[in-house]
């Protein structure tokens, strides 16, 4: 015989720790202006850096947005090697190949609406291999007028 224990908690989102598992991921924001202060009308750049530890195939990224944040391209579609599917509060990226190393993707944005902000967790993984798998933590920052 052989059985199975799952556990399940909740907890803030700003308390979610980063994660590695073969993938790792990190997640940056970067302004125009070089300043930490944002601005309705800023454009900014989320930079992605992905770094796998082996060959994979079929990898998923998607990374949870600041509600205060719009794509620059809203449109689905192959771009330099990846496929970018823009949804409501996510930016989904699939890669049918990953190879070992580096990888960099940045995405554009405009800070639309002031006020106080986080962002979700970012997590990338091996779509038919789940133990693969790297996320980073949540991002709070805030926008004035």
């Amino acid at each position: 015989s052989w059985g199975a224990v799952y556990a399940q908690f909740f907890q803030p989102v700003t308390e979610v720790a980063e994660a590695v598992a073969g993938l790792k991921v990190k997640r940056e924001i970067l302004t125009e202006k070089k300043t930490d202060q944002l601005k309705v009308g800023d454009k900014i750049v989320i930079r992605l850096t992905i770094t796998a530890d082996r060959d994979y195939d079929f990898v998923q990224l998607i990374d949870k947005r600041a509600a205060c944040l719009e794509p620059l391209n809203p449109i689905s579609g192959y771009h330099w090697g990846y496929y970018i599917a823009p949804k409501d509060y996510t930016t989904n990226y699939y890669f049918d190949l990953m190879a070992k190393g580096k990888h960099i993707i940045e995405t554009e944005y405009f800070v639309d609406r002031e006020g106080t902000y986080q962002t979700g967790i970012c997590t990338v993984q091996c779509a038919y291999s789940p133990e693969y798998s790297g996320r980073t933590g949540a991002v709070k920052f805030n926008v004035d007028k």
